[in-house]
């Protein structure tokens, strides 16, 4: 019951993370300079909602994982403070724009729906037990954001 609930939650969070990946914002074509800067902020952005969603399972699941995320985090978010606002604005602004594609508006919003999870208290805070597939993402989680530092 406990692993059916950690990987529904991987299941229902995990399209989020994904876009953290994959996010390209619809920048018109022939987007230059500040253009490609700001694709770059909002992947910033979504890169620390990411982290932290993810952050959410692992402390469930490994010890110390909290303290050790909470510092790197913190850390992370100060030195790219500016660039996770003007990501934000920026995520704000397109997903202002209702004329957009099925899948560029289906990616907004699965970063929006991560964004107000992260707005409430967790639903479920039990001891989780993760593979080690899950335990290699916690990992990966960060390291990213200490090589980032």
């Amino acid at each position: 019951m406990l692993a059916h609930r950690c990987h529904a939650f991987v299941n229902r969070m995990l399209p989020a993370l994904v876009v953290a990946l994959v996010v390209v914002v619809p920048f018109p074509s022939g987007a230059q300079g500040r253009d490609k800067e700001k694709e770059a902020a909002v992947v910033v952005f979504v890169h620390s909602v990411s982290a932290r969603i993810l952050a959410r399972m692992c402390v469930r699941g490994i010890p110390a994982y909290r303290q050790r995320f909470d510092d790197l985090y913190t850390r992370w978010r100060e030195k790219h403070r500016d660039w996770i606002a003007w990501g934000e604005s920026a995520f704000q602004e397109e997903l202002s724009h209702k004329d957009q594609p099925q899948t560029a508006r289906e990616r907004l919003e699965l970063v929006e729906r991560a964004v107000a999870e992260l707005a409430t208290d967790p639903v479920h805070t039990d001891p989780l037990e993760l593979d080690d597939r899950l335990r290699a993402v916690c990992e990966r989680n960060l390291t990213e954001l200490e090589k980032t530092l």
